[in-house]
C-alpha cells in the first residue's frame, strides 16, 4: 500500500509499505480521509518525540512507522473475535490505544495509561491507504457525519475534554487564546455547551474569518488591541470565567491569566516546547485555578453526536484537501503556510 512513512528527523517518505497482519481484537480500515496535524510536523522537524524510536512495549513497532492520528474510514476486515463492528461500518479512530487493564484505564483515564500505544506514533497510523487498529478504538459515525468530518472528531474531542477539565458551565464567558485548529475546536465546543460569550485572541488576521464563522463573540487581534483591555471593557471590568491557552507559550499563558476574573480558571491546552516562568503571586492573590488537559477520554461519542446534530461544524475547519502523494510536501513545509491553515485534509481516493 502507499503510505507516508516516518524514518527519523526530517526523513519522511511517500512509498510502498507492507500492510499489517490482522491480530486478535483488531480491524482493518480502508482510510478515507486523514487530517494533517502540527504534531506530525513537529515529529518530522524535531523528532522522534512521540514516535517510538525503539520497539514499543505493547506493539513492538518503531521507526520506520506510518504517521497519522486523525482519520476516518470504512471497516473492510474484522478479526474473528470482534463482534461490535462489521465490514462496511463507517468509523473514526480514537488514537489512544491504552492497555484497558491498569487502574488508570479502569478509572476511564486511558490517555494516562503508562503503556498506551498512540496510533500514528506507537503503531502505524492513518497516512496510508489502510490501517489496522484495535476494534475498541473505533467509533461508528452517525448518518449525518461525513468521512471528512469524521477525521476531525479527534481534535474536537481534545477540545471537549479541555472543557470538562475546566468544568465549564452554560451561561459563562470564555476566552480562547490562539485561533489555530485546537483553538477553533475549543470555540465550537464552548458554543455547543452553551457558553454565553467567547472571545478569540489571535495574532494572525487570516484566522478571523474562521473564528467569526464558527461563533466567536469577538475576534481580538493582538497586534491591534490589548486583549486584557478589550475583554475587561466587554465584561464590565470582571474578565472571563475561564480562559483556554491553546498556543503553548509563556506570553499566551500570561494573556490567559490576565483576562480571567478573580476565582476563574485557566486551562492549559497548548503543548509547551520549553519550561516557562511566571509570577505565581498573580495567581494566588486572585485565587485563580490553573488546570491542564491532554488528549481525551470518553469524548468521541459526544462529539459525533454534536456533529450529527449540527452543534459542531467540522467542515468549517478544513482549509484545503489534497491527495496522499502531495502530503509529503505539505508536511515538510507546514510552517510556511501555518498562519493561514487550519486543517489540511488528505483524500485517500484522490
Amino acid at each position: 500500500m502507499k503510505a507516508l512513512v516516518y524514518y527519523g528527523t526530517k526523513d519522511l517518505r511517500y512509498e510502498e509499505f507492507p500492510e499489517s497482519q490482522l491480530k486478535r481484537s483488531e480491524v482493518r480500515i480502508q482510510v478515507k480521509f486523514s487530517a494533517i496535524c502540527h504534531t506530525d510536523f513537529n515529529e518530522y522537524a524535531n523528532g522522534p518525540l512521540y514516535v517510538s524510536a525503539t520497539p514499543h512495549p505493547r506493539t513492538g513497532r518503531s521507526v520506520p512507522l506510518v504517521l497519522g492520528h486523525e482519520f476516518s474510514g470504512e471497516v473492510v476486515e474484522v478479526a474473528a473475535d470482534v463482534t461490535r463492528l462489521k465490514t462496511g461500518d463507517r468509523v473514526t479512530v480514537n488514537a489512544v490505544d491504552c492497555c484497558r487493564q491498569c487502574e488508570l484505564c479502569r478509572r476511564g483515564l486511558g490517555a494516562q495509561c503508562s503503556v498506551a500505544a498512540l496510533i500514528g506514533f506507537g503503531r502505524d497510523g492513518g497516512y496510508a491507504e489502510s490501517a489496522v487498529v484495535p476494534a475498541d478504538c473505533c467509533h461508528i459515525l452517525r448518518p449525518n457525519v461525513s468521512y471528512r468530518a469524521g477525521a476531525l472528531v479527534e481534535p474536537l474531542s481534545v477540545a471537549l475534554h479541555s472543557l470538562r477539565r475546566a468544568k465549564v458551565e452554560a451561561g459563562s464567558r470564555a476566552a480562547v487564546i490562539g485561533g489555530g485548529a485546537i483553538g477553533l475546536c475549543t470555540l465550537q465546543a464552548l458554543r455547543a455547551c452553551g457558553v454565553l460569550d467567547v472571545y478569540v485572541v489571535e495574532k494572525s488576521s487570516a484566522k478571523q474569518r474562521y473564528a467569526e464563522e464558527l461563533g466567536a463573540t469577538e475576534f481580538i487581534h493582538t497586534e491591534r488591541a490589548d486583549p486584557r483591555q478589550v475583554i475587561l471593557e466587554r465584561t464590565n471590568g470582571m474578565g472571563v470565567d475561564v480562559a483556554f491557552e491553546c498556543v503553548g507559550s509563556g506570553p499566551a499563558l500570561e494573556t490567559a491569566l490576565s483576562v480571567t476574573r478573580p476565582g476563574g480558571t485557566v486551562c492549559l491546552s497548548g503543548l509547551l516546547p520549553r519550561p516557562i516562568e511566571f509570577n505565581w503571586n498573580n495567581v494566588l492573590s486572585k485565587e485563580k485555578t490553573i488546570t491542564t488537559t491532554i488528549a481525551y477520554n470518553d469524548e468521541f461519542p459526544m462529539v459525533i453526536a454534536m456533529l450529527n446534530g449540527g452543534s459542531m461544524n467540522a467542515e468549517g475547519l478544513i482549509t484545503r484537501t489534497l491527495p496522499l502523494r502531495e502530503a509529503l510536501d505539505t508536511l515538510t513545509h507546514f510552517e510556511e503556510w501555518g498562519s493561514t491553515n487550519i486543517r489540511t485534509m488528505i483524500d485517500m481516493s484522490a
